[in-house]
């Protein structure tokens, strides 16, 4: 029996017709998240230094490095739950909401920007003393290309290479998903790695297309957060046993992933999901910066999203907690 591919990259889906989302302050759609840092940063040309997570993506860290402001981090970590401490000083505090949860933001006497990626579909997008905020709404639909910022800016049409391979990449992945034929996998699989390659070295001053911006205008987000939290919530209940959960369900708004610490041999643990067809990625990658968190080398996020239902959710957790019990 072919098992059916759960995670990994959206491929072309068929639009469930809503209100699309709202953003909670004016602002402009842009190419990225890195776009939208980028953005912001020139709101800001006073500031010399800036504090960022220990936990956080290469991507969040390369617009400061662009901008020749000096990154320093604050402590995210993990012991017997999720811990932030911030006592250093700088110019800008860049504040991260992580996974569709609930976390408080400490006292900071500089500019704010909060990157509310993680929290776009939360009740509550963002905190109110946030003086900026930017993300990456990429992350969440089945879009070509996509970032906000609160701050209003013209930026240029992203170009016609880069739009073409995303849509062969997610039109390949479509026929695969339809038919299982592996020698597409084999095709979508470059055109993805390629158009990340390419955005990451090219995101500066681009806007989003026509496509993905009609996209979050339509789609039903009512329906999608609906799901996820249906799913995250089968996770939590039948996981409760044998995983080790980064926070407590009461926490959890609209979750992007359900994040676990895995404490012995994630990566192992990930390997084996990836080869029963589950691909729930790692956040994050260490970043080319000297940032430390264990969360690094640890968490594992698991997949919730309105592609699937509890049949899907159900087959994570039979295949997770085999492997997890036996790393107990």
């Amino acid at each position: 029996m072919v098992m059916k591919e759960v995670g990994s990259e959206f491929s072309l889906l068929n639009l469930d017709i809503g209100s699309g989302i709202e953003f909670p302050r004016e602002g402009t759609l842009t190419f990225s998240g890195r776009t939208a840092i980028e953005a912001v940063l020139k709101e800001v040309p006073f500031a010399k230094t800036a504090l960022l997570p220990s936990y956080c993506c290469d991507s969040m860290i390369e617009p400061f490095r662009r901008a020749g402001i000096s990154v320093d981090f604050f402590s995210v970590n993990y012991q017997n739950e999720f811990e932030v401490d911030i006592r250093k000083k700088a110019d800008i505090l860049m504040w991260c909401n992580y996974f569709g949860f609930k976390n408080e933001m400490p006292d900071f006497d500089g500019i704010v920007i909060e990157d509310i990626t993680h929290s776009l579909f939360s009740d509550i997008q963002c905190h109110s003393r946030s003086d900026y905020l930017v993300a990456s709404v990429r992350k969440w639909e089945p879009i070509y290309c996509g970032g906000y910022c609160s701050v209003v800016s013209n930026f240029c049409y992203p170009p016609k290479y880069f739009l073409e391979k995303k849509h062969l990449a997610m039109y390949l992945k479509t026929q695969y998903l339809d038919d299982h034929d592996k020698s597409k996998k084999s095709k979508f699989l470059p055109e993805f790695k390629a158009c990340n390659a390419w955005l990451a070295d090219n995101y500066s001053g681009l806007g989003i297309d026509d496509y993905s911006r009609t996209y979050l205008t339509r789609f039903d987000i009512d329906k999608h957060k609906k799901a996820r939290r249906k799913n995250a919530r089968f996770l939590y209940e039948k996981l409760s046993e044998v995983a080790n959960f980064l926070f407590p369900i009461e926490k959890m708004d609209c979750p992007l992933f359900v994040p676990i610490v895995v404490n012995k041999d994630r990566d192992s643990v990930h390997k084996r999901l990836t080869e029963n067809e589950i691909f729930c990625p790692i956040h994050w990658p260490h970043p080319n910066a000297n940032c430390k968190s264990n969360l690094y080398d640890t968490e594992l996020s698991l997949v919730c999203d309105q592609r699937y239902d509890l049949n899907d959710m159900e087959r994570i957790v039979d295949v997770l907690s085999k492997l997890l019990f036996e790393k107990a």
